[in-house]
């Protein structure tokens, strides 16, 4: 009764009973299993379909922040204050907002004890600054690879335990008991070729974004993400319509954040017969304007509705888009000029007070950045582009998914057992303080290192005869859902799935990105539904089979959570902009209504299994922040009992 075939090839079944599975390689599955393994948890592997592939170790900024409590000079911070100015983001759980606040030091200056070399001045003072939507400065950073950093030496950490790494290995299948609703293992491709069963008692997601939903992203072309395994069990959603949305590098992907704003370079279209256009000048009614609302851009980059009126930062993010997406010019950055009129001596005070400061008032752009932040000027010499000699094009394209699976406090998902960390976690509301992201990664595979390790089992269910035959029963189920899969060539039926893939991204880069219109996104769920049925020739690797089935099932759940969203009366708001209609984009270039009521709702969205076509959304009010109680005999006498570990809230 062991034995079991999927999509012909024989399934293997591994011999070891795991206590915990952690699917991902960057910053935080590492250190998720860092964690475990110090807390006795030591029966575990690391899941990954390529060690070196992550967005965590491969992603970065001009100056790319960790964001955590306070703890330089004489800035009054405490836990609370940090989960207030995360929950009044919006949209977002205040008892998540106070954990990922009151652990936030310890795992910073955890990265700190293993070699993450964040700054401190001669007294030992972590010193910070502010980044977008900080009332304090609690941002600090390494620099453009500061996620890089922090994975490698996470990562170093794991090869000193000699904790199993599973590498060329893809989850394709989570298995799921339906009777008791729990994890007990999961389905996983090898090499792309065979497929082989891991049982595990608990299994932490920390795989990442879902950048795959889009043609055009600033993520890694090595990032696809593979929430669409989640999604295919149920697995509840929170937030699937919030994104950012930012100014990016299209040849060499990268965010043009911080410094590569606030030096002023000059924005430029070109059309398909050479002619060069500084384009922004139409949409601003001074230079300095212009030059105010690029500065500002440093601070507030990610694309803000809220932002495009009274010549705001985001006018330029819109500007882009109706230059490229509806004029069809092609846009780039040139530091080698200042915008046409630009005089240093009559900028706007903050930005001249800022460069002043940083010793950066320098004739032209690329000057000024490499006054202001010469590794910003370096990332980009080292990947063969000279910022000081040629044009950067750019768009603006996804960066990270403020959504994802839906959380407790110690990030278990709604399947028991089955935990999300990192950027595939669904913590953070609709605008989070820059850096947060990298906390809440460190802070989520904590916490579900904390409940795995106060709860790993040994009952009768983890038997191996019964698994097994649990495990061939779902896999014979998973196997009917690619009865529309054809071998052989196109002249069978099939369409390519590399072709449906491409078809899909776009469609999706068009509707559901950051300009959204109700009929764009009614139309591309039509469409959708047609993909979803196409006949596929079977691809030359499984890989790509399953790239294109999850991100139908991820492309389906959020058109349903962007139509539930827009037919309950939503509106703009986070890095998402709301129009009646595309062809009357210039109508919002004056400013925009923006969203209010939904500020204190949280939007589920989850896929029924076995229904077909059924995606249900629907909205609840958030979890408050709680009034904890923090007497310390109390706490003690608690945390001395291990109930903090087993007991759920």
């Amino acid at each position: 009764m062991s034995e079991a075939r999927f999509l012909g090839k024989e399934v293997i079944f591994d011999e070891t009973i795991f206590d915990c599975l952690i699917v991902g390689s960057g910053a935080a599955g590492f250190n998720a299993a860092l964690h475990l393994f110090d807390k006795g948890v030591t029966r575990i592997a690391i899941v990954t379909e390529n060690r070196l592939a992550g967005t965590s170790r491969n992603t970065g900024s001009d100056k790319q922040t960790y964001y955590k409590i306070a703890c330089a000079g004489d800035q009054k911070d405490s836990p609370r204050a940090m989960a207030e100015t995360l929950f009044a983001g919006a949209s977002m759980d205040g008892d998540l907002a106070l954990c990922e606040a009151s652990h936030s030091l310890q795992e910073f200056f955890h990265l700190v004890s293993i070699g993450v070399e964040f700054p401190h001045n001669r007294y030992g003072e972590f010193a910070g600054y502010k980044t977008d939507h900080d009332p304090l400065q609690r941002a600090s950073s390494i620099g453009p690879y500061t996620s890089k950093m922090m994975t490698e030496r996470l990562e170093a950490e794991v090869q000193r335990r000699n904790i199993n790494i599973i590498d060329k290995t893809r989850a394709v299948k989570l298995l799921v008991d339906a009777g008791s609703g729990q994890v007990f293992g999961l389905l996983a491709l090898e090499r792309g070729e065979s497929f082989r069963v891991y049982f595990s008692k608990n299994i932490i997601f920390a795989s990442g974004g879902n950048p795959g939903l889009y043609r055009n992203t600033v993520y890694p072309p090595s990032q696809f993400g593979s929430s669409g395994i989640m999604v295919r069990e149920g697995v509840r959603f929170a937030n699937m319509t919030e994104w950012q949305y930012g100014i990016a590098s299209t040849k060499f992907r990268w965010n043009l954040s911080g410094s590569y704003q606030q030096v002023i370079p000059r924005y430029v279209a070109i059309d398909e017969n050479g002619n060069e256009e500084e384009f922004l000048s139409s949409y601003f009614s001074s230079v300095r304007n212009l030059g105010r609302a690029v500065f500002l851009k440093g601070y507030q980059w990610p694309f803000d509705p809220e932002k495009i009126g009274d010549e705001g930062s985001s006018l330029v993010d819109l500007a882009i888009y109706i230059e490229k997406h509806i004029n069809g010019k092609r846009i780039f950055i040139d530091y080698t000029r200042n915008p046409r009129g630009l005089a240093l001596d009559d900028i706007d005070a903050a930005a001249r007070e800022y460069l002043a400061k940083s010793n950066a008032l320098a004739a032209a752009p690329v000057d000024r950045l490499l006054a202001l932040n010469s590794m910003a000027y370096d990332l980009y010499k080292s990947h063969g582009i000279d910022l000081a000699k040629e044009y950067l094009e750019i768009d603006v394209v996804p960066q990270h998914h403020n959504g994802g699976a839906e959380v407790d406090i110690w990030w278990e998902t709604s399947i028991k057992h089955l935990f999300a960390a990192g950027e595939c976690a669904g913590t953070h509301g609709v605008r989070r303080p820059g850096g947060s992201a990298l906390n809440a990664g460190q802070v989520g595979g904590y916490r579900a290192a904390c409940r795995v390790a106060g709860s790993v089992r040994n009952d009768v269910f983890f038997e191996d005869a019964i698994l097994k035959t649990k495990a061939v029963s779902i896999i014979e189920e998973f196997g009917k859902e690619f009865a529309n899969v054809r071998s052989g060539t196109t002249e069978s039926g099939g369409k390519k799935a590399g072709d449906l893939l491409i078809s899909l991204q776009e469609m999706n880069s068009r509707a559901i990105a950051f300009i959204r219109s109700g009929d764009g996104i009614e139309t591309g769920a039509k469409a959708l539904e047609a993909i979803a049925r196409e006949p596929v020739e079977m691809p030359d690797t499984l890989t790509g089979l399953f790239n294109l089935r999850e991100i139908i099932l991820m492309s389906r759940l959020m058109y349903s959570a962007v139509l539930a969203f827009i037919q309950g009366g939503g509106k703009s708001r986070g890095s998402c902009l709301v129009v009646d209609s595309i062809k009357n984009i210039r109508d919002y270039v004056k400013g925009v209504e923006i969203d209010t009521r939904y500020r204190d709702k949280i939007l589920n969205t989850a896929y029924i299994p076995g229904v077909e076509n059924r995606f249900e959304s629907s909205f609840r009010t958030v979890r408050p922040i709680p009034k904890s109680d923090t007497w310390f005999e109390e706490v003690w006498r608690e945390y001395r009992e291990g109930k903090f570990f087993s007991e759920k809230d």
